[in-house]
């Protein structure tokens, strides 16, 4: 994505013959609640008698219950359901004495409800607690801290249920503790003359704790015991928990099977009954559990190879060798499934299927075949894109797609957009599997410009192709080239300022990619590392080298997330002057945001920015929650310079103070942010507003 745009999309899926399509999203918050409204007004369940629950909270209760009463006419038995789980919604809420009948008449149901009065956790207490405070085991309990629920005593309804439900998420609290033989009884309440306030005396009694004991192996372990060890992935010390010992034989079973132990089994004996007493003067005594696992390995096994069963109608249009050459890589190795399981998820994303399920199956050559049952998705789709942006304007798009080009499995794609800035298209095709390795990938594209920039207009015609290595799935490397013919015309730049205007231009170089994102469309935690390098020729003759990094950082913080970012590019001149398209710009929705698009940096006399040959940016953002769904605030820092490179540092920094908000969309938040200059000087604006789509850096 261009830094210049700036997108409020919204996408229409379709096939592109006659195949599905997805509803428009898109309603505007009047429109749902006249909506909501409508629905209300038709729908066969009223409420009657209801004073301290709202009607929408009753029918988000019963939501099922209404549901078919709407869909399937009203009847005794489904109006006697809906009253029974709008008594029991109330019993929930601290309404012990609430009661729900019901009347029919008009083709409607109306639910009476007598309330009652409501009984609310006034007091809240633990006796036999020695070794966790009140403090800890009070969010077991009813899922709030001892601060907060001073703080706001109305918060917590009383309810039987309730109060056991957190005795045993307070006994369970225990158990993972290694307190086995806990008890924990809240049957102790106290509930007030008019039934308004209880009050919770919660008797908890201990018992001993139980620890890990002795670990122990048996059966043809075959690997080393600190291996072992390393392989169950949990302490084998502390405290003793079934869940733990759970988790640690599973984890050596995986273990065995990762090493092509196919059959691999893993039997543990751990009974607490059998735990020795162990006495300790500061700590008191504890017991011991010790832990025994019996491994029976059985043989290695390799990987033999696929079979494929397609159950789309009409029949499939993928090659029959597609799915075998996606795992002949691993034709007679040991069988791993890890390895198995990352192709299978690498399928998955690629959207050819609608079903996609394997089954590994034993064969009595100790080998490993996997029998794979396949639904193939729709192909070939048509989307388009609606958008604006603080420098394009109004963008429209449209999109078409076969994902299974000739049945190879490959994408070929043709995008084409409109903005008030100019026209653009490409076509483009990408090889996850060049040469049918699972590591390289193939992206190429022909693509054709025409655009007005700032004191000019361009015209672009070229071709691109990258080839990718995936060293680690967090790190790729690549090798591109791109040769594009460009033409300036319409220029009010001085042409001493401006470089040539009718050229070809060459580039060869290197990029590099280190990526460990949770998400590359809306990173919560994480970071990203890219570089890249090249040569670029003008009219065959060397005219420069440039270089760019960029560095971004995700931090959780609570609910909230801290973003910085660090970017630096430098283009390193050979020839007198640049081509003004090849050059930096900076300023805008991604970059230093109290600028406008490309209005930081040199201008000419008129007010045109030139660009330059080294920038740099810094960006810090925090961004917390509303309380609306979907909807979070902003806070933001940026700074950054653009020079050319015989100034190339960061000197003369130029900055932003700003607010923004976000909007939650699947492909990455909608963004409206503003950021003041705090250091104005002649001649440029107070601060500018951008709208934009994505993650800002």
């Amino acid at each position: 994505m261009k830094l210049a745009l700036v997108l409020i999309s919204f996408v229409v899926a379709a096939s592109a013959w006659a195949q599905d399509q997805s509803a428009d999203h898109a309603l505007a918050g009047a429109d749902l609640l006249v909506g909501a409204m409508k629905s209300v007004e038709r729908s066969k369940v009223q409420f009657s008698g209801a004073s301290s629950l709202t009607d929408e909270e009753l029918r988000a209760a019963i939501a099922q219950q209404i549901q078919e009463i709407d869909e399937q006419g009203v009847t005794p038995a489904r109006a006697d359901d809906a009253a029974y789980y709008v008594g029991a919604f109330y019993r929930k809420n601290g309404f012990a004495k609430a009661q729900a009948d019901y009347a029919i008449a008009g083709g409607r149901v109306t639910v009476k409800i007598v309330e009652g009065p409501r009984s609310l956790v006034r007091g809240l207490s633990f006796t036999g607690n020695a070794t966790y405070p009140a403090a800890t085991l009070f969010e077991y309990m009813i899922g709030t801290t001892p601060e907060q629920f001073a703080k706001t005593p109305d918060m917590v309804p009383f309810n039987e249920g309730e109060i056991a439900a957190g005795a045993d998420r307070v006994r369970g609290f225990y158990v993972s503790e290694g307190y086995l033989d806990a008890q924990v009884d809240a049957s102790d309440v106290k509930v007030s003359d008019g039934g308004t306030r209880a009050d919770v005396k919660v008797r908890i009694t201990e018992g001993e704790r139980y620890t890990f004991g002795g670990l122990r192996f048996a059966g043809d372990t075959i690997f080393p015991v600190p291996k072992l060890i390393v392989a169950l992935r949990e302490r084998p010390d502390g405290a003793f928990s079934r869940t733990k010992v759970v988790a640690m034989q599973r984890n050596l079973e995986s273990f065995y099977h990762t090493q092509g132990y196919f059959l691999a089994k893993v039997e543990v004996t751990a009974d607490p009954q059998q735990a020795s007493r162990i006495a300790h003067r500061k700590l008191g005594t504890r017991r011991e559990v010790a832990i025994l696992f019996k491994i029976t390995p059985g043989a290695l096994h390799r990987f033999d190879g696929v079979t494929v069963k397609d159950t789309t109608e009409p029949r499939g249009r993928l090659r029959e060798s597609f799915l075998p050459r996606r795992f002949r890589h691993l034709t007679g190795t040991t069988y791993d499934p890890e390895k198995v399981d990352e192709v299978f998820r690498e399928l998955l994303r690629t959207g050819l299927f609608t079903n996609l399920r394997l089954s590994p199956t034993a064969l009595p050559d100790q080998t490993v075949r996997l029998d794979f049952l396949v639904e193939e998705a729709k192909a070939r789709e048509v989307g388009f894109t609606l958008g604006f942006g603080t420098y394009d304007g109004i963008k429209i798009g449209l999109r078409l797609a076969d994902k299974n080009l000739l049945g190879t499995g490959r994408p070929l794609t043709f995008s084409a957009d409109y903005s008030q800035r100019g026209v653009s298209a490409e076509l483009g095709y990408h090889d996850p599997w060049f040469f049918d390795q699972p590591k390289l990938n193939l992206r190429t594209k022909i693509f054709r410009v025409n655009r007005e920039e700032e004191g000019y207009r361009k015209e672009e015609t070229g071709w691109r192709g990258e080839l990718g290595w995936k060293v680690h799935p967090r790190l790729e490397v690549s090798a591109f080239t791109q040769m594009s013919a460009v033409k300036i015309s319409e220029a009010t730049i001085d042409p001493l300022l401006l470089g040539p205007t009718d050229y070809s231009l060459t580039s060869v170089g290197l990029a590099q990619t280190t990526d460990f994102r949770d998400s590359p469309m809306a990173p919560t935690r994480g970071w990203v590392l890219t570089t890249a390098f090249d040569v670029a020729m003008v009219d065959g003759q060397q005219s420069f080298t440039r270089e760019v990094v960029r560095f971004s950082w995700y931090v959780p913080v609570g609910k909230c997330q801290l973003a910085l970012g660090a970017r630096v590019g430098a283009i390193q001149p050979v020839a007198d002057t640049i081509p003004i398209d090849a050059r930096f710009f900076n300023g805008g929705a991604n970059t230093v945001r109290s600028f406008a698009e490309r209005d930081l940096g040199p201008r000419d006399k008129t007010g045109n920015p030139l660009g330059g040959e080294f920038y740099t940016v810094f960006n810090a953002e925090f961004t917390f929650p509303l309380g609306i769904a979907g909807l979070q605030g902003a806070v933001f820092a940026d700074a950054g310079n653009l020079t050319d490179w015989d100034e190339a540092g960061i000197t003369d920094l130029r900055y932003a103070l700003g607010v923004g908000l976000r909007y939650a969309l699947p492909v990455g938040p909608l963004r409206l942010d503003y950021g003041i200059n705090p250091d104005r000087r002649e001649g440029e604006d107070f601060g500018a507003f951008h709208f934009s789509f994505g993650v800002a850096f």
